[in-house]
């Protein structure tokens, strides 16, 4: 009788074990899954669920339920693992913003998100309020993408805010500026564009300012990214390096920042308590921070500051590294607060700030009616969007010379567009594009010969794109009533540094035999009118200058040509 009794009250436990889940399941239907505390139970089982309490209160509560198994992989990037059992969503760190979103696909309807110009283009538009409105599309469409269920994470990784101090860097085109006072106006204005929206309450989206800092060296020499120690002195950390970021934590607000692989006079940004004193006690940043992709395994073993993946964890934690881009906090932060490398207290800290950031943007607040839950995957891409888009690349273009006023050019023309990067349009979308065309390709968007062909009503296109044939080139030429003379620079992107800033050989050289072989036409009268477009995202040495004196440039930035189109 009494194991009657028994299976029966197991059974009835079991029966309501299983409506409780099918309850849950059918209350998280109304919220997105990057919501944690769904149920509307959660405020009464737990604190850190309850909209009535202090956020410190909640957070007290939250981490307290985190146990050190779970404590690694929820301060681990890209992927924070959802905890069931007590309603913790998962939640994705790391979608890249420098110009576009990216780690995101086109949605199912075929709409993509809004490609911007790249910021080094941005920069030479000396237009903050674009910068800002181009950040607040970004927040907008991020948002519409968690609200549809496409996405779970509302922080950006960007702006890239390193000073461009040499033009072989890798990564000039991510950043806008080589002046201090620039990216911080820059940095500023992103940072609220991005965070700041209609509802008061909660976080728009979250920047991660980067890289911190003295950073700026990809892989040249003996060199790279992950070994390198940045010499760098007190007054050029102070005067150079670190203005920008002071602008953007105390007057924008940035509530996110990333440390970088390099080490800074000998100590590994990422495991440097020195320069996260400045950031958190002298200048009030109240925010996260974010290892790059596994800095914290650098520190072990490129920088071979510490011994081993344990002491590599209780350094970057110590030293004020939140969340990691990587495996090691996932793989050894057990061991690490096992073996006394770090106090436990620390691991709680670092938890804290990344739940903090993720409650600013309200995701643990799923009941609570925001403008924010209303946006409709709709503004993905929309009209508005591709306006300021075109608008932006408008300003960032740079003309830098027009002799005899040859441009605009008139419609009508016989026109040769000569170059190998004529119908390629891999060289204006740039190296850091996001989603482009919804089957994940780019043929969606045109190339420039297709552009200029289409707006040259009522006359001829023809292209040439083999530079191995400059005869074929100069006989098109002599056809032609105008030439567009194309060059484009493969070299540098993240991870290789360039080792010169001149064209590339191939395309130097062709375009040298080019215009000797038009500058024989000009002296029989036979020349067409030419424009040199050069294509790049940073600085570009177009030399020997004599050969180009009678020539026009037309100087763009990658991403500023296509969206005139």
């Amino acid at each position: 009788k009494e194991r009657r009794k028994g299976m029966k009250m197991l059974a009835q436990r079991r029966w309501a074990a299983f409506a409780l889940v099918v309850f849950q399941m059918l209350s998280a239907a109304a919220a997105p899954y990057a919501y944690s505390c769904q149920t509307s139970r959660a405020k009464f089982d737990y604190k850190f669920c309850d909209t009535n309490l202090g956020l410190d209160e909640r957070l007290d509560d939250l981490v307290s339920r985190i146990g050190w198994d779970d404590a690694g992989p929820q301060m681990t990037a890209r992927e924070s693992p959802a905890i069931p059992s007590i309603g913790l969503a998962s939640y994705y760190w790391g979608t890249n913003a420098a110009n576009v979103l990216s780690n995101i696909d086109c949605l199912e309807n075929g709409q993509c998100v809004t490609n911007f110009p790249a910021p080094s283009s941005l920069g030479a538009a000396w237009n903050y309020t674009l910068v800002r409105e181009m950040a607040s599309v970004f927040a907008t469409e991020l948002r519409a993408y968690v609200n549809a269920g496409k996405h779970n994470g509302l922080d950006i990784w960007g702006p890239t805010i390193n000073v461009a101090r040499d033009p072989r860097w890798g990564r000039n085109f991510e950043t806008s500026s080589e002046d201090p006072t620039l990216l911080g106006h820059y940095a500023k204005a992103y940072t609220r564009g991005l965070q700041q929206g209609e509802d008061e309450r909660y976080l728009k989206a979250v920047v991660a300012l980067k890289h911190w800092i003295a950073y700026s060296l990809e892989s040249y020499g003996n060199y790279t990214r992950h070994n390198f120690d940045a010499n760098v002195s007190a007054y050029d950390l102070a005067d150079t390096y670190m203005p920008a970021w002071e602008v953007a934590v105390k007057e924008g607000g940035a509530l996110g920042v990333m440390c970088s692989y390099n080490a800074v006079n000998g100590a590994p940004t990422c495991a440097n308590p020195k320069l996260m004193k400045i950031l958190r006690e002298d200048w009030g940043f109240k925010g996260y921070v974010t290892s790059d992709s596994d800095s914290c395994k650098d520190v072990w073993k490129e920088h071979q500051y510490v011994r081993n993946g344990s002491e590599a964890t209780a350094a970057c934690i110590e030293g004020g590294t939140d969340i990691n881009s990587g495996n090691t906090y996932a793989g050894y932060l057990h061991d690490a607060i096992d073996s006394n490398l770090m106090s436990a207290n620390s691991s709680r800290n670092a938890l804290r700030n990344g739940y903090r950031v993720r409650m600013k943007l309200g995701l643990f607040d799923p009941h609570e009616s925001s403008p924010y839950r209303e946006i409709p995957q709709s503004v993905v891409g929309q009209p508005a969007h591709q306006a300021l888009s075109e608008f932006a690349a408008g300003k960032v273009m740079v003309l830098l010379k027009n002799e005899d006023g040859i441009l605009p050019f008139p419609k009508g023309q016989r026109l040769a567009v000569i170059g190998a990067a004529a119908n390629d349009v891999t060289p204006i979308i740039g190296k850091n594009a996001g989603p482009i065309c919804p089957d994940g390709s780019v043929t969606c968007f045109p190339t420039l010969f297709q552009g200029l062909r289409r707006i040259n009503e009522g006359g001829e296109t023809r292209i040439h794109t083999d530079i191995n044939d400059t005869k074929s080139a100069l006989q098109l030429a002599e056809w032609a009533d105008l030439v567009v003379l194309i060059a484009n620079d493969t070299a540098g992107h993240e991870g290789q540094d360039r080792y010169t800033i001149s064209l590339d050989e191939n395309q130097l050289q062709f375009c040298e035999k080019f215009l000797e072989g038009m500058e024989k036409a000009k002296k029989a009268k036979k020349a067409a009118s030419v424009v040199l477009l050069l294509v790049h995202g940073g600085s570009v040495y177009a030399h020997p200058p004599p050969l180009f004196k009678s020539l026009f440039f037309f100087f763009f930035f990658f991403f500023s040509f296509l969206f005139f189109f």
